[in-house]
């Protein structure tokens, strides 16, 4: 304590300041552990100690070096006891955290040293040699400059995201900023080791323009008095090694976007290289990805969105939007930062969504470029998230695949809403599961409009005040909507409604989960590994993921991976043990469908129909109602009973699968279900003929949800191939199989576009490209 106490008072405070920050750190979710969060938070904080230490005892320092002729030498002895105490900073924090991993758990010591290491350390240095640079050059407000820099440097992440594509950003002081997103993989070690070195190196070009600074100051100051050669101000090695660092900072600036560092829009346009432009709409699109009938296709349904939502909304676009269409996740999350989550930038008029995800989100994300035009001036949105992603959702008016009222009554039924007044604020929205926010706030969006109408929304969206919009406060609105969702409470009183609900939407979010950067990293090598048929080492990553830190995707995984290698009485096991804890029965249903298929292969094909039979009646999506249909329906037929079970179980290559089902489809007894899932095959490579082929001489599959999805894979194919007629006649159709009204909702909106289509068709003078 005495030797504590013995330091210079700038370091004490520094010291004691870092202290107190990771404290409290210990008790915050998601900083309490050493990881990105932290490390990121710590480089911030850091840096401003790190900065206003250093030139504190610059100036502690001033007077005794002012009379010195050897300031070489008082210089060497500054930066040697400045090293000293930036160490004593860097180290409080991380062992502050690393002790704190007695308490809190830490899946992965080493990355979080790693992140620390490389974010935290060229921070405080970069920091420091700022403020040499600020302490050399100026006599007054040396603080006050150094804090304007260092704010002016954090203000960098928000003018690059908010004046290019990207959400993301490199900066000198965070290091990497990945954007607002529920994205919670994180590969940019590479690209991250890059960009800290140069920021190193622009500490030392700081550092170095420091020392000069000084020697400029001293020459002043003795004038009349020579210094000695090797104290004059500029050294040619300094001098070398200053210019060939700025060069190659200069070089790394000029190339930027091409060392991943940003993404510009032209860059976007010149690595995906496909370009259409429409009547509202400037398209780009990975030319390679898709054909261009394909191309026309998303071109139209651009269009016709256009037209349904400038009507809804009741807006007049001004200008082109521009949408960036992505081949995969990947390739997205590489570009602009934003992997799984599809963005809208409405002050760039621009949209960016996954090839996969076009008639899934496009609609959603071009709500929030279009009211744009009654959002805040400047920024073009609304004053929080809660009304931006609530008014998009409130226009899909459908969530999960059930209307949109229904969906929030769920959740309110197994009592997992939200805050509302803290959910209409960013903070608040954020920290809600995405699955809980967007679906209340549609859905609470949706009753002001249909309630109020579109006008008053409008004004709300644009100034955030419920009170100046509606003349109510939000706990009254609240308590009229909450009455409103009160007539659906009959319809989801049952167990399977309730499974639903709180299988979606009682999940962590990443502030809950333990180690969820390495968690989402270690299952995404392991999704990797599977693809790439390494079973084995998928199954050894899995595991381990679960050592960390148990979660279902990772125990889908493992039972993934022991499938493909025939171990199908571990994988029984395994779920089952698993499934025994009620706590956790509710996150599991894939691996519950996995359940059935290894008793199937197992050749207990009783059990398999009861797991079967219980999956079907929580329906948690189209698809998810497909998968089980289409095994229950396999399952009563003895020959696909024991072919099929190659199909579903096996790691065959497209085209023995393909044959198997064509050698399948030969047999009445089998016929309907493989040509059914002949047809899937053939939707899944965008051969659309092969489509038609396979599934129209069925008859009828004797599932409902079966015959519904042939119909709408019938229409998709006509409509892909330009048959709009042909395309209609079977939404028709596909309407007599469903009560679903999020379904009936869809497919009308789909024989709306075929019509659109249709028109469009008739007039060729207006046609969607140019």
């Amino acid at each position: 304590m005495k030797r504590f106490l013995s330091l210079p008072q700038p370091t004490i405070f520094a010291l004691l300041a870092a202290l107190v920050f990771s404290l409290v750190c210990t008790r915050i979710p998601l900083l309490n552990y050493l990881g990105f969060e932290f490390s990121a938070l710590t480089a911030v904080v850091g840096g401003l100690l790190a900065g206003l230490m250093t030139i504190a005892l610059w100036s502690q320092r001033g007077s005794a070096q002012s009379r010195s002729h050897n300031s070489d030498a008082d210089m060497l002895g500054f930066l040697k006891m400045l090293a000293g105490k930036l160490l004593l900073l860097f180290l409080i924090p991380l062992v502050i955290l690393s002790a704190n991993a007695l308490f809190v758990k830490n899946c992965s010591f080493t990355q979080g040293l790693f992140f620390y290491s490389v974010l935290v350390l060229p921070s405080m240095l970069f920091c420091a040699s700022l403020a040499m640079l600020l302490a050399a050059a100026l006599d007054r407000w040396r603080k006050t400059w150094f804090v304007a820099c260092w704010l002016l440097l954090l203000a960098h992440i928000a003018v690059v995201t908010f004046t290019g594509p990207q959400i993301y950003a490199f900066n000198p002081i965070v290091g990497f900023f990945p954007g607002i997103t529920y994205d919670e993989t994180l590969a940019i070690e590479g690209r991250l080791i890059l960009y800290r070195w140069t920021t190193l190196a622009a500490a030392m070009v700081l550092m170095i323009g420091a020392v000069i600074l000084q020697r400029v100051k001293l020459s002043r100051t003795h004038k009349g008095t020579p210094l000695e050669t090797h104290q004059r101000p500029f050294h040619p090695v300094e001098l070398a090694g200053a210019m060939m660092l700025t060069s190659a900072l200069v070089v790394v600036w000029l190339a930027s976007d091409r060392l991943g560092f940003s993404t510009s829009k032209d860059a976007l346009v010149e690595h995906l290289s496909g370009r259409l432009e429409t009547e509202h709409f400037v398209i780009v699109y990975p030319r390679n990805a898709v054909n261009d009938q394909q191309v026309r296709m998303i071109a139209g349904l651009h269009e016709f969105y256009f037209e349904r939502l400038v009507r809804e909304l009741g807006v007049v676009s001004v200008r082109k939007i521009h949408s960036f269409l992505y081949t995969s996740a990947e390739e997205k999350g590489r570009l602009i930062g934003a992997g799984g989550t599809n963005i809208a930038k409405p002050w760039l008029w621009q949209v960016h969504v996954n090839l996969a995800d076009v008639e899934r989100s496009l609609k959603h994300e071009l709500v929030h470029v279009l009211a744009a035009e009654f959002g805040f001036p400047l920024l073009r949105v609304g004053l929080n998230a809660g009304l931006i992603e609530g008014l998009a959702m409130a226009v899909e008016r459908t969530a999960y695949h059930e209307p949109i009222h229904r969906v929030a009554a769920q959740i309110i039924a197994i009592e997992a809403e939200p805050n509302m007044e803290r959910l209409f604020s960013w903070t608040g929205f954020m920290r809600a599961h995405p699955a809980v926010s967007y679906t209340i706030a549609g859905s609470f969006c949706r009753y002001l409009i249909d309630r109020y109408g579109m006008r008053r929304f409008r004004r709300l969206y644009r100034t955030g005040s419920f009170q100046t919009s509606y003349n109510k406060d939000i706990t009254a609105l609240v308590d009229e909507w909450k009455r409103f969702l009160n007539r659906y409470s009959p319809a989801i009183s049952g167990e399977g409604e309730l499974e639903k609900a709180r299988f979606l939407f009682t999940r962590q979010t990443i502030f809950g989960k333990e180690c969820a950067r390495v968690i989402a990293n270690r299952n995404a090598e392991t999704e990797r590994l599977l693809k790439q048929k390494q079973y084995e080492p998928a199954l050894a990553a899995a595991t381990h993921a679960l050592e960390l830190s148990f979660n279902a995707d990772a125990l889908r995984q493992r039972m993934t991976a022991l499938m493909r290698l025939g171990r199908y009485d571990e994988a029984i096991a395994l779920a089952q043990e698993h499934l025994s804890d009620s706590s956790l029965a509710r996150t599991l249903y894939p691996v519950r469908l996995l359940l059935g298929d290894a008793l199937w292969a197992n050749g207990d094909t009783t059990g398999a129909r009861r797991v079967f039979g219980q999956l079907a009646a929580v329906r948690f999506s189209p698809t998810w109602e497909e998968t089980v249909a289409i095994r229950l329906e396999a399952l009563e037929s003895p020959l696909a009973r024991e072919v099929l079970l190659f199909y579903f179980v096996s790691d065959m290559g497209d085209t023995l699968r393909i044959e198997l089902l064509r050698r399948t489809s030969q047999d009445a007894g089998a016929r309907n279900i493989a040509l059914f899932l002949l047809g899937r095959e053939h939707a899944a490579r965008g051969e659309h003929h092969k489509v038609i082929d396979a599934l129209l001489p069925i008859n009828r599959m004797e599932s409902d949800r079966l015959e519904l999805t042939r119909q709408l894979r019938l229409a998709r194919a006509y409509l892909q191939l330009g048959q709009t007629q042909r395309a209609m006649i079977h939404y028709w159709q596909a309407l007599n199989f469903t009560a679903n009204e999020a379904e009936l909702m869809q497919i009308r909106e789909w024989l709306d576009w075929c019509e659109w289509l249709a028109q469009r068709a008739r007039r060729p003078a207006e046609g969607i490209g140019s």
